[in-house]
């Protein structure tokens, strides 16, 4: 099965000191999502916008996660830009051109103080540099938002690409099992129609060799190595009594909803974990 999330674009104009609901957010994006190329409703959509700043323009990640009618899931990180496209000021400060003084002549026809004329350009000095040490202050806080931007990036790709790792590694395995079940199953049916059961030995040692290294594999999921425990064991159990593959495979069946419960809140606490690591 294939689920996938579409968009026409990858990033959103946030209006500054704005909220957007998922359905704008969806429109914006012109968001489809499909299931082996066919188009599946979007009310299983989750997106964490936990990480947009809403009241300081800048470019933030959202993430968002859809899931299938058979568990199955994707994610897609878009960016969000906050700004305010009505209220553009150009910050970079400016001097005003010094009018043009005319001479000043005394009583007696005599030129202004030279005194007057060298503290009026002291001043004039000092202003010029401290509007330079404005201007350096202002890139040298520019640059250092850019780049704490840049590693806040860094970090949010880094824990994206770790949790869809083991959301990948979660699913793979759980259609390793499921996989595993339809051999037996097949097993079972050919043994009913040919009675070999030699034959049937030999397809059940093989099953359980692909049960012992699937149990390998799924170390760190208890749930998924309590499902494949109960597949050992059913195997084992008609190895020893054929005529009774039928009732025992049954009873196996009937713990799927507990392991596909346990397997979907695996699932969500993999995406709960994620969302609080992007909202730090």
């Amino acid at each position: 099965m294939t689920l996938q999330i579409n968009t026409r674009v990858d990033s959103i104009t946030w209006p500054l000191n704005q909220n957007l609901t998922n359905q704008e957010i969806i429109s914006q994006l012109e968001l489809t999502v499909t299931e082996n190329g066919h188009l599946i409703s979007n009310d299983n959509l989750s997106i964490n916008k936990k990480a947009v700043n809403r009241s300081e323009a800048g470019v933030y990640p959202v993430i968002i996660t859809a899931i299938g009618t058979n568990n199955e899931y994707a994610t897609k990180k878009i960016q969000a830009w906050v700004t305010d496209k009505n209220n553009v000021v150009d910050s970079s400060p400016a001097l005003q051109p010094a009018p043009k003084k005319t001479a000043q002549y005394t009583s007696s026809n005599t030129p202004a103080s030279p005194k007057r004329k060298s503290k009026k350009k002291i001043v004039y000095i000092v202003l010029g540099v401290l509007v330079l040490l404005i201007a350096i202050i202002f890139g040298i806080s520019a640059c250092q938002a850019h780049n704490d931007t840049v590693q806040n990036e860094q970090a949010q790709s880094n824990a994206l690409n770790n949790t869809n790792s083991k959301l990948d590694n979660l699913s793979e395995q759980n259609k390793q099992l499921m996989q595993q079940n339809k051999e037996l199953q097949s097993a079972i049916n050919t043994y009913k129609q040919d009675q070999n059961k030699e034959e049937l030995q030999n397809q059940l040692n093989q099953i359980k060799t692909e049960n012992e290294q699937l149990k390998n594999n799924a170390a760190n999921n208890q749930a998924l190595q309590n499902q494949i425990d109960q597949l050992g064991s059913t195997i084992d159990q008609i190895k020893q009594n054929p005529n009774q593959a039928d009732s025992l495979l049954d009873q196996m069946k009937n713990n799927q909803n507990e392991f596909m419960q346990n397997l979907n809140a695996t699932f969500q606490k993999l995406v709960s974990d994620f969302q609080q690591l992007i909202g730090q």
